[in-house]
């Protein structure tokens, strides 16, 4: 029996008020992730839409029923396996693209463990909703719900188990999911869900993509994990980037050190400055230290100053010598000195470090592209 003493410790035994601020609260946390999950599910829509027909064929229906099931949640219970679900699929389209990349991650991120906990969480909940026999009961349990809906992390949620005196959820894979809770694209992988966006907006060839391997051994000689190069390959193809002058960007500034912080605040792989990342969207600067938020908003970043300063596409790059490009050498040049210093002198800056910077970039550019190229 669940005492009033262990409720109020939980601080469930709250008056009417508090109660009705629990549910709005609840609701906030329902549509703030429920237009996350759709914001993503559209994007990736926007890329099978652009995707060639077997590719689309294979997981356009799987990604709508997971939209239909998105936009019909109403709370972080029936939300939760959803987004378990999403990730599934993301799997599944990883592992059809991108094949010789598919044990390169094993283990989810923060935000994909908690998921999996509070789905675990809610399964157990329900057993012993269905074993509760007073009113009193009910509402504990109703209360310990919201609280494992708005857990932050696995920390709280751990804390919120013990409390309560049950036994902490293990994690799920996505083949422990239930049938309705796991797509089609997953259903036949026994490694569980595995994190990272892996979109390609281009059609590439599967032995184009083999190339890649090659690149990221040699760049593991020098120093890079499989994980940033993977991470790295595949954000850029999402934004239709070429990967190789992103891996060549992220050299020059970081060599590959997540944790790197530059003399004059810049963060991360691409040393992003806190003020340029709000502006693309990350307004925790501690975030910009994260790998996947790092080169996300990092290659957004190059693309947008290839747009204003590059008038050459990334796929005709790939047949150029860039060094003696002036555009090319203009957009990563505004990288490193900034857009306003590239548009004042029209040119690479007379900046010692942002000459040496650029000349170093695509030397660095011009080596990988030759290791790409002999495949």
């Amino acid at each position: 029996m669940i005492s009033l003493l262990l409720m109020t410790a939980l601080g469930l035994a709250a008056p009417s008020s508090a109660k009705v601020s629990a549910s709005t609260q609840g609701k906030a946390i329902v549509v703030r992730d429920q237009l996350l999950v759709l914001g993503d599910v559209q994007d990736w829509q926007d890329f099978l839409a652009k995707a060639d027909p077997s590719t689309k064929e294979q997981f356009a229906s799987e990604l709508d029923a997971i939209k239909e099931l998105a936009a019909g949640s109403r709370s972080v219970e029936e939300l939760r396996p959803v987004e378990l679900r999403l990730e599934a699929w993301k799997n599944g389209l990883k592992e059809e693209l991108f094949p010789f990349l598919s044990d390169s991650w094993t283990e989810p991120d923060e935000s994909v463990r908690l998921a999996q906990a509070q789905v675990q969480a809610f399964a157990e909940l329900e057993k012993l909703q269905r074993r509760a026999i007073t009113q009193r009961h009910q509402k504990f349990l109703a209360g310990l719900k919201f609280k494992i809906s708005a857990a932050p992390n696995e920390e709280t949620l751990n804390e919120i188990f013990d409390k309560a005196g049950l036994s902490r959820p293990a994690p799920v894979a996505a083949t422990d999911l239930p049938p309705s809770y796991r797509g089609s694209a997953a259903a036949g992988s026994a490694k569980g869900l595995r994190i990272y966006d892996v979109p390609s907006p281009l059609s590439l060839a599967p032995a184009d993509r083999s190339r890649f391997v090659g690149v990221a051994a040699y760049l593991r000689k020098r120093g890079a994990s499989q994980k940033i190069i993977d991470l790295t390959i595949q954000e850029a193809i999402r934004q239709k980037v070429d990967p190789l002058i992103v891996l060549s960007v992220i050299s020059g500034e970081s060599e590959f050190i997540p944790g790197a912080t530059s003399p004059a605040g810049a963060r991360g792989l691409m040393q992003i400055m806190p003020a340029t990342g709000r502006a693309l969207g990350v307004k925790n600067p501690g975030q910009l230290y994260n790998p996947q938020t790092n080169v996300r908003a990092g290659i957004s970043f190059l693309k947008d100053l290839w747009g204003q300063f590059a008038n050459i596409s990334f796929s005709s790059l790939s047949r150029i010598d860039p060094l003696a490009n002036r555009d090319v050498k203009k957009a990563i040049a505004a990288y490193n000195a900034g857009p306003g210093a590239v548009a004042r002198y029209g040119n690479v800056p007379p900046y010692r470090e942002t000459q040496n910077y650029v000349v170093k970039v695509l030397k660095t550019y011009k080596q990988l592209r030759s290791v790409y190229l002999r495949g």
